[in-house]
């Protein structure tokens, strides 16, 4: 005969299941009846009864390692105007001799 903790837990899968009493019962080799009477049984009870202990071991945990935020600030690109209209974009970083070239070409003057 099952023990009270036993059908804590039948119970307790059946109703994680989703099935309903009868495909549950059929599956477990039991009558539906026995589930709605243990389930009506258990939460007359108390609900601190109705689940049994999960796990009879202790939690596991992970080791975790932090580290400091090494991302680097992004600063927003420049924008040059050139009295000919034309608009350079800039990020921040560009070689200032490749700067110099690109400013030269962009103002039509002689190419590098």
């Amino acid at each position: 005969m099952a023990t009270r903790v036993e059908w804590a837990e039948r119970v307790a899968r059946w109703e994680r299941s989703g099935l309903s009493a009868e495909k549950f019962a059929r599956r477990e080799g039991y009558k539906p009846k026995q589930l709605y009477w243990w389930r009506w049984k258990l939460r007359a009870d108390g609900a601190s009864q109705l689940s049994p202990p999960s796990s009879t071991e202790p939690p596991r945990f992970l080791p975790v390692h932090v580290v400091a935020d090494v991302s680097p600030v992004v600063a927003e690109p420049i924008e040059i105007a050139l009295p000919n209209g034309r608009v350079v974009r800039v990020r921040p970083g560009l070689d200032p001799a490749t700067l110099e070239c690109v400013l030269a070409l962009a103002a039509e003057e002689t190419p590098c």
